[in-house]
């Protein structure tokens, strides 16, 4: 008689709780020296700008560029492991001093003082799953702000999530075990779905789902002009250009009138 098969548990985890460290190894392909200089290049003509909140700031890399840069630097970011991840990078990078850390809700995130710039990167709006929810956020930022201060985020369109997230797989495997990553976009509800799934030991394994909406440029424009920003340019990412439907992603940058 053949010996009965383990049952197998499966556990769904919230994103990030497993994937947080092989984050920055997931991501080694961006450069973000020239993002930086992408964001310093857009507030050139604005001498003013001192302060910065990185929102959805995931492992800090960003956040410990700017601080380089001279600048006084908060994250937010809705993971608690992400945040540890950061925090160990901000350690390392002698920083931790000059960045303040924070695990919340970039929808209703609380301080104290306004911030000159915020930055929305790493696909962050299209982790809102809807324009009414994305208006919230933009309400929510302009109160975070300084008059004259600055919002600029990056979309990824559905042009990008066809030609980039059908289909897709990846294993990766090192000695804490790894990972298996299936990405897959559905055309219609422009929704790219990504399943991580860890094998914890033989008879567990845990599964990380990331949902992200895919914005076009008429969605991106509506949710502009029903903001309270009265100023905003929507640019190719590449160029620089104006975002046409070519672009497969945006910088939308906004500012406070």
């Amino acid at each position: 008689m053949r010996a009965k098969e383990p049952e197998i548990i499966r556990t769904i985890i919230p994103p990030y709780k497993r994937l947080a460290p092989y984050y920055d190894q997931l991501m080694d392909y961006i450069d973000y020296d020239i993002w930086v200089e992408d964001i310093l290049n857009f507030i050139r003509e604005d001498g003013s700008v001192k302060t910065l909140l990185d929102v959805s700031c995931g492992t800090g890399s960003m956040a410990i560029r700017f601080a380089r840069a001279g600048m006084q630097v908060s994250g937010v970011d809705i993971s608690p492991e992400m945040i540890g991840e950061a925090r160990k990078k901000v350690h390392q990078a002698g920083l931790a001093d000059g960045i303040e850390l924070t695990v919340g809700d970039m929808r209703d995130i609380q301080y104290s003082k306004p911030f000159d710039l915020m930055i929305n990167l790493h696909d962050g709006l299209n982790y809102l799953p809807d324009a009414g929810v994305v208006n919230t956020f933009f309400q929510h930022a302009h109160d975070l702000l300084r008059p004259e201060g600055w919002l600029i985020a990056d979309v990824v369109t559905p042009l990008l999530c066809e030609n980039h997230f059908k289909g897709y797989r990846e294993i990766f495997s090192d000695e804490s075990g790894g990972y298996e990553r299936v990405t897959d976009y559905d055309s219609g509800t422009r929704i790219a779905s990504t399943i991580f799934t860890f094998e914890i030991s033989p008879t567990e394994i845990q599964v990380e789902e990331h949902l992200q909406r895919a914005y076009d440029l008429e969605e991106v424009k509506a949710m502009c002009k029903a903001s309270p920003f009265k100023k905003y340019q929507i640019l190719d990412d590449e160029d620089f250009r104006p975002a046409d439907g070519s672009s497969e992603r945006f910088y939308v940058i906004l500012r406070k009138a």
